[in-house]
């Protein structure tokens, strides 16, 4: 029999502090039933920080301002490249006999999000130069709330970093052997507080006189993805012109908006507030759909962090008159991940669209036919190259049909899109004559932004595919940092996943939409940030440890679900 609770919540407090509170409620473990009467309250240790001194570097890349922007993927530490997430105004760099200490904006760039650190043109540092360097980072850590047998609490507390030290500070949460986790609690970057999501509009200043026309607070949609308390102002005006040929009639009215948040300006050392707040640019207000909540970055684009904003009630009421005016909305970082209904068992394959699996009979039966030479062609980008979830597919199929002769030909390029696929797709994916195709280009199809382009990319390869007849396996994986690029919000993530479906199911080939896996991480006690481990951008594995992380894993089964 499979545990089954009532109540056991863990919620933060009110206000937010370092504690956490777990309701009363009970457990039946099937054996017995463990009770909780009363409320506890658990005190969670903040994870802080780490200096590291002397760091040896070779610097690379060139910047003229701050902040530098992500400097590419390399091992991390000394020898290597400094740590992401630094606490910000911590870095100090020196000449490698550290009788130097250099100026920042003056002879080098810095980025205290992605680490990176750069010449400046007109500085004193020269190209490839050894430096030394202090600094500080943040750490982050996952908590397990944990009930045991005798009806108490405990907190287990997981990992600061990876198994491998010259991986990025990006932790998964604690195994537990003993008891049942009831959340996963995370924690770090400098919070000092543990918030439990719970987002609002906090107020409305809304310009319109007339007493026909009444207060309506716009609705607020989606779910805040950001791990920093902020508070986003939104400002509407109108601009009227008169319709001078229509005697008697109202100004024909255009509505426009630019947003602003307080909290850490990533990359720079200041922080927003509300005497310095940096707008986006003033744009016309959207009638016809919900409007997103933009933070302008240091990076010169406005960031997506899930929440969104629906004016249709002030648009039905008085045609929107009363919609100028300044809204406010409290968002509050979700830091607990629930865990309760994973007590009764936790299968996330079983989240994952396999659709259209007869399209590969075919394929199946002559990967089973035992005598026969099977060729599996990867094509797609950096992940289908370089992650772990390929192979995982090729070992497993190898194990399950010893008798078949497997081998690949991978036609997998870093940064490509769709749109270059299509240029490779005869010349080297055809050649190989391949009995089965696993396309990947999602990640980079995204933040190319482009969908009209990428689905007449999608239509021109399916389209090719269809005409030779051979089997193909179209895959959606892992989403992106918002902070790496203006196009790789969630909902445009999960736009292309249901492009890549639709496209699919139209041309009859297989499916298999990870990203609805990767979108629901937080349904299976995880930050999706965390999950990003080679790069904090786009990569699920490790960078020198390809075993580190579980997304691939994952994935990999649900790929194997869909082949055998």
């Amino acid at each position: 029999m499979k545990p089954s609770c009532s109540g056991l919540a863990v919620v933060s407090t009110k206000p937010a502090s370092m504690n956490v509170i777990v309701e009363p409620g009970w457990l039946n473990t099937g054996t017995r039933t463990i009770e909780l009467r009363e409320p506890v309250t658990i005190a969670i240790r903040k994870a802080g920080q780490r200096p590291y001194r002397n760091q040896i570097y070779r610097i690379q890349g060139e910047g003229a301002a701050s902040p530098s922007g992500w400097n590419g993927e390399d091992i991390r530490g000394s020898g290597g490249m400094p740590y992401q997430r630094m606490v910000p105004g911590s870095l100090q760099v020196y000449s490698k006999d550290r009788r130097k200490r250099y100026l920042a904006d003056t002879d080098y760039t810095h980025d205290s999000y992605w680490g990176s650190i750069k010449r400046h043109p007109q500085g004193e540092i020269e190209a490839g130069q050894e430096l030394s360097l202090d600094y500080a980072v943040w750490l982050c850590r996952y908590d397990a709330i944990v009930l045991q047998d005798d009806g108490t609490i405990r907190v287990a507390e997981g990992d600061c970093e990876a198994p491998e030290s010259r991986e990025l500070l990006l932790p998964e949460p604690p195994c537990v052997s003993e008891g049942y986790v009831l959340a996963h609690v995370f924690t770090g970057w400098g919070q000092e507080r543990v918030y439990g999501g719970g987002s609002f509009v906090s107020s409305v200043n809304q310009l319109a006189r007339s007493t026909s026309v009444s207060s309506t607070v716009p609705r607020l949609i989606g779910r805040y993805e950001d791990m920093e308390e902020r508070e986003y102002v939104v400002e509407v005006t109108v601009d009227e012109v008169e319709n001078e040929n229509e005697e008697g009639s109202y100004p024909r009215r255009t509505y426009y908006v630019r947003i602003a948040a307080t909290g850490s300006d990533y990359g720079m050392n200041d922080r927003l507030t509300m005497d310095t707040l940096r707008w986006t640019e003033r744009v016309p207000l959207p009638r016809d759909q919900n409007l997103p909540l933009l933070l302008q970055s240091a990076y010169r684009f406005p960031v997506n962090w899930g929440l969104e904003l629906d004016f249709s009630p002030s648009w039905q009421v008085g045609g929107g008159r009363n919609l100028p005016g300044e809204y406010r909305v409290q968002a509050y970082p979700e830091m607990i991940f629930d865990r309760r209904a994973a007590l009764s068992g936790s299968d996330p394959v079983s989240c994952i669209p396999l659709e259209q699996r007869e399209h590969l009979n075919g394929f199946r039966e002559k990967l089973a036919s035992g005598d026969a030479q099977v060729r599996i062609a990867l094509f797609g980008a950096s992940n289908a190259r370089s992650g772990l979830w390929p192979y995982h597919v090729i070992k497993s199929l190898r194990t399950s049909y010893p008798q078949t002769r497997i081998s690949t030909s991978s036609i997998t390029y870093g940064g490509e899109e769709m749109r270059h696929g299509r240029h490779r797709f005869h010349g080297e994916v055809l050649p190989g004559a391949p009995d089965l195709i696993i396309m990947e280009y999602f990640i980079n199809d995204v933040c190319h932004g482009d969908p009209k382009e990428t689905e007449q990319a999608a239509r021109f390869i399916l389209q090719s595919i269809q005409d030779e007849g051979t089997p193909c396996i179209l895959l959606t994986n892992n989403g992106a940092n918002p902070q790496f690029s203006r196009h790789a919000s969630s909902a445009n993530f999960q736009a292309y996943h249901d492009l890549y479906r639709r496209m699919a199911a139209e041309y009859g080939v297989a499916f298999v939409g990870g990203y609805s896996y990767f979108s629901k991480l937080h349904e299976y006690g995880k930050y999706f940030i965390t999950e990003l481990k080679g790069n904090m951008i786009n990569h699920p594995y490790g960078y020198t440890d390809r075993n580190w992380g579980l997304f691939d894993p994952v994935f990999s089964d649900a790929i194997l679900r869909m082949i055998k």
